[in-house]
């Protein structure tokens, strides 16, 4: 795996998830946010074409 600087609010989030929720909380948090991730690619799409 390669070392990734993650935003510290991100890495909150995440650990807040784990250790409220466990690890079912983390597979919900996983699930959604792959949901989500179409939406917000295709929002960014829709506001800047030739971004990557």
């Amino acid at each position: 795996m390669t070392q990734r600087d993650y935003e510290p609010e991100i890495v909150e989030a995440v650990q807040h998830i784990a250790n409220r929720y466990g690890v079912g909380g983390l597979e919900d948090l996983i699930t959604l946010a792959q949901e989500e991730l179409p939406i917000a690619r295709q929002a960014l799409e829709e506001l800047a074409p030739d971004a990557d």
